[in-house]
């Protein structure tokens, strides 16, 4: 036999062993009367199954098929194989309590059957999809879901040995393939949050844990405000409803007099921000907020107070495994009925009472070549921001307020003021809210220098109300900014920097100055995949994806549609550029 029939018969067997898998996954989770005890497991299995179905779709596509050839891929897929074979072999344990129950059942035993005729038996084909519906079967297995030690060592091995897929295909494939999985399980739903958390605890998929941790807050949390109260109420300190978090006993309101600001009280505007210490002697940032228009908030005290108390928590969890940046938020304040701040704990990369720096002012103090960040640290900043904003919006929440002024810089340790570019923080979520219809939808103060980032739908004087698409326009000037490193103002030479004689309160400013000639000259700076991500933020098509008069099952199916478009788009796009 010569190389390349070798070559092509190890990559049909491995189709045909995987085929077989799925097969057997779908035989388990056709069993819709799981125990109310056991729908974590059921859980667990969907991950599972879903996470060897994107390893199907990235790795025995045509294209990847294509590539065996017996000096450099026989090898790869022949420990395809080997792991297959033990996944089938883990079914196959599993099976033999079916088995040890089958005469009751009317399952025929297997007695000297091969395995494949096993498979035949169970209308599971290795060859085809099953000609008849594995339902009836599935209903014959079901008590073999009574033993929930033998389900939770199955889903376990099964996780391991999906583990060793993803270790052979290389980093920026696990890392696109974890956001899809993510994202194919973020939902609304309280109850299958909890099952998902469960699951992923189980499994020790630390990132799905965080996940559904944070987005079970916010579900939670926005089930409980109350937006119909009376114009008179006020904002008098109340205790965390027990809905909003896991633990009632969390109280993260913070008075002023619990903090030193030093000589410097804050001052009640806008963007502005006040390091502080605590009485423990650690050191904070304080994020202060207006809106523009404070009547929610007035007419609505305890929506806005649970509003923020929901946010802080999201932002006091564990998020690491998320590689969202963000700082870890330890409690909020508030100057008057409206004037709220998130307190954060600055990075341990920084000094005690150190300033931190704002990407609009590294991008707006350029006046030599050595203030511009080289291309790998402009990359990296790229899908920092880019995954956190993606992210943000997984767990269901809009940021509403992505500027160059709400990005902060710590100086890198060892130096008094070079940027540590590798980590950036994004901040400014005063205005923030949950992703939900009829979600009030807050502005922040009006400034032409600052409106030059928000979409223009949103810019308008009869404007509609935020959209996911929104702050993935935001995000796409600052990828701009960030590959010209440049104000996105200024669009004249270097050297000079003039500014345009244009009108920054045009709400189609960056159509007509930036979505020309700017934007496509990102190419020579930063590749072509940089400049068509950029160019799919800016051009709106992502609003229309949103809106696509599509028959969505929910909202959940309607944000996944339009994440997994962001992630194809945007996200791996900005992952696969380097210097």
């Amino acid at each position: 036999m010569d190389g390349l029939s070798l070559s092509l018969g190890v990559v049909s067997a491995v189709i045909q062993t995987y085929t077989a898998v799925t097969s057997a996954y779908d035989v388990y989770l056709s069993v819709k009367e799981f125990p109310s005890t056991y729908r974590e497991l059921r859980t667990a299995f969907m991950v599972e199954r879903y996470r060897l179905e994107q390893w199907g779709e990235q790795m025995l596509s045509d294209v990847q098929q294509q590539r065996v050839d017996k000096d450099h891929n026989l090898a790869l897929w022949k420990l395809f194989q080997t792991v297959f074979d033990s996944m089938w072999a883990a079914f196959q344990e599993s099976n033999r309590t079916l088995e040890d129950y089958g005469h009751i059942a009317g399952v025929p035993k297997s007695g000297n059957m091969s395995d494949l005729e096993l498979l035949e038996s169970m209308q599971i084909s290795v060859k085809q999809p099953p000609k008849r519906s594995v339902i009836g079967l599935a209903r014959t297995i079901k008590f073999v879901l009574r033993d929930k030690r033998k389900m939770e060592h199955l889903v376990k091995e099964l996780c391991y040995w999906n583990d060793s897929l993803d270790k052979m295909t290389d980093k920026l494939a696990q890392e696109s393939m974890r956001r899809r999985l993510r994202v194919n399980f973020s939902t609304g739903n309280v109850d299958q949050l909890e099952q998902l958390q469960a699951a992923a605890s189980l499994l020790q998929h630390r990132d799905l844990e965080e996940m559904a941790s944070a987005r079970t807050v916010i579900e939670k949390g926005y089930s409980s405000e109350t937006p119909s109260l009376p114009p008179d109420a006020t904002l008098a300190p109340s205790a965390p409803s027990r809905a909003a978090s896991p633990n009632p006993e969390e109280n993260f309101r913070l008075e002023m007099n619990q903090l030193d600001f030093g000589q410097n009280l804050p001052f009640m505007t806008d963007q502005t921000r006040a390091l502080a210490t605590t009485s423990r002697g650690e050191s904070i940032i304080v994020d202060w907020r207006l809106c523009r228009d404070d009547t929610w908030r007035r007419q609505n005290p305890k929506a806005f107070r649970q509003r923020t108390e929901n946010l802080t928590r999201v932002l006091n969890s564990d998020l690491k495994a998320l590689d969202v940046a963000v700082l870890h938020c330890v409690g909020y304040l508030d100057q008057s009925s409206t004037v709220t701040g998130y307190a954060f704990r600055i990075p341990p990369e920084a000094k005690p009472g150190q300033k931190p720096m704002t990407l609009h002012s590294l991008l707006t103090n350029v006046s030599k070549t050595s203030d511009v960040p080289d291309l790998g640290e402009r990359f990296e900043l790229a899908k920092a921001l880019t995954s956190t904003v993606f992210e943000i919006l997984n767990l269901g929440w809009l940021h509403k307020n992505i500027q160059p002024k709400n990005v902060l810089f710590w100086p890198k340790p060892g130096t008094k003021d070079e940027p540590n570019y590798s980590k950036p923080y994004l901040v400014g979520f005063d205005i923030s809210r949950p992703n939900q219809p009829g979600e009030m939808s807050e502005k922040p103060l009006a400034d032409p220098d600052d409106d030059i980032y928000r979409h223009p739908d949103y810019r308008a004087q009869n404007s509609r109300s935020f959209l996911p698409s929104f702050d993935i326009y935001s995000l796409g000037i600052i990828l701009f900014e960030i590959g010209t490193w440049r104000d996105v103002g200024y669009q004249g030479r270097r050297s000079t920097r003039p500014k345009l004689e244009t009108h920054h309160s045009d709400p189609r400013f960056i159509e007509k100055v930036v979505m020309g000639a700017p934007v496509k000259d990102l190419k020579r700076h930063m590749g072509a995949k940089y400049r068509d991500a950029v160019m799919a933020c800016l051009s709106q098509q992502l609003d229309s994806i949103w809106d696509a008069k599509r028959a969505f099952e929910n909202p959940e199916a309607r944000l996944r549609y339009f994440q997994t478009e962001v992630q194809a788009k945007v996200v791996d796009a900005i992952a696969v550029c380097s210097a």
